[in-house]
């Protein structure tokens, strides 16, 4: 360890003026065995601050563009995920008064069951289940008080901070193989419930149908009742999400857009599931997503002009308008009692 850590012994000494020797470091990085053995260690800030110390240890271990991917897709998930997820999510003060128990932990730190990890499909960092970005996280359960009780769940919608029950099939009468949940984290299945800390009674709704609801003929399907508040506190969150997706733009822009994609009159058939579950997606690179999306330039009103003008500074009216999908640039259909008008 000695002779690695000495700097006199990383690098020879100049002989007859001639340049340095190659460091012994810097010669160990450029074998691209060894540095698969390092970096399974490291995690990606490591690598990248181990790359930034020098230009000879940065083309040791990038020497090519997709060095950097093939390294990271070797490295493990470093709980960012985790972390957000923390911060973003908010426990009821049930939590603490029925003694419950969350499962929320990286698959890196997890010792006593298997969580898979695989590449975030932007980033390429290797990234757990736990700590992709899922439609619902089901994560927190009280354990049943008499034998012939269930244990209750509960958990969170995407980074919404509101503790959400969630019903097993066999809360709901459901037999089968799947009814009866152990005590582990089972995201994105069963019913979703009301916020824990609401007054609102709202109809539970299945989470399966949810996040197959093609959003391209209209806005989530719910169970409705006329003396309820729409959107009902079950699908707030979604409801939030998917109508920020939809921007106005003019009919030149969105044929211009249509060619670019070669596509005729494209119309949008986007589920939450396509969008956030078919793909990996680390929740770093889901909130860049989002971000990006709120900060878009689409649809922007013009209040000289008292009305909505294209990113192309074309006023938008009720012939000209487009409504479109920012998730896959397709036309999303116009309910028939809702007027083009609403979204201008």
């Amino acid at each position: 360890m000695e002779e690695l850590t000495s700097p006199k012994k990383l690098c020879k000494e100049p002989v007859n003026g001639e340049r340095k020797d190659t460091c012994l470091i810097i010669r160990t990085l450029a074998q691209y065995g060894i540095l698969e053995s390092i970096t399974s260690y490291l995690f990606p800030v490591d690598l990248d601050s181990l790359a930034a110390t020098s230009r000879a240890a940065y083309k040791a271990i990038f020497p090519r563009k997709e060095s950097r991917l093939n390294l990271l897709r070797k490295m493990n998930c470093d709980g960012t995920g985790i972390q957000i997820r923390k911060k973003c999510h908010k426990k009821s003060v049930y939590f603490e008064r029925f003694g419950c128990t969350e499962v929320a932990e990286c698959g890196t730190q997890t010792q006593d069951r298997c969580v898979e990890s695989r590449s975030c499909i932007s980033c390429g960092f290797t990234t757990c289940n736990e700590c992709r970005i899922h439609c619902v996280y089901q994560s927190i359960f009280q354990t049943e008080d008499e034998d012939d009780e269930l244990p209750n769940f509960s958990g969170f919608v995407l980074l919404s901070q509101p503790e959400m029950g969630i019903l097993s099939p066999a809360h709901h009468g459901k037999g089968g193989p799947g009814a009866f949940w152990d005590l582990t984290s089972h995201h994105d299945i069963g019913i979703l419930d009301s916020p824990l800390e609401t007054d609102v009674f709202a109809a539970p709704e299945s989470i399966d149908e949810i996040i197959n609801t093609d959003l391209g003929i209209g806005p989530l399907k719910v169970t409705y009742a006329s003396n309820l508040p729409h959107p009902s506190p079950v699908i707030q969150a979604f409801w939030d999400i998917t109508e920020e997706r939809k921007r106005l733009v003019c009919n030149s822009c969105f044929e211009k857009k249509s060619e670019q994609r070669n596509t005729l009159h494209p119309q949008c058939h986007c589920t939450l599931k396509k969008r956030f579950l078919d793909r990996w997606l680390c929740i770093k690179c889901y909130k860049a997503e989002e971000n990006a999306q709120q900060n878009s330039d689409y649809g922007i009103w013009d209040r000289q002009a008292c009305s909505f003008k294209c990113r192309c500074s074309q006023q938008i009216s009720e012939a000209s308008a487009r409504l479109t999908c920012l998730w896959c640039w397709g036309e999303v259909a116009t309910p028939a009692y809702t007027p083009i008008s609403a979204y201008l």
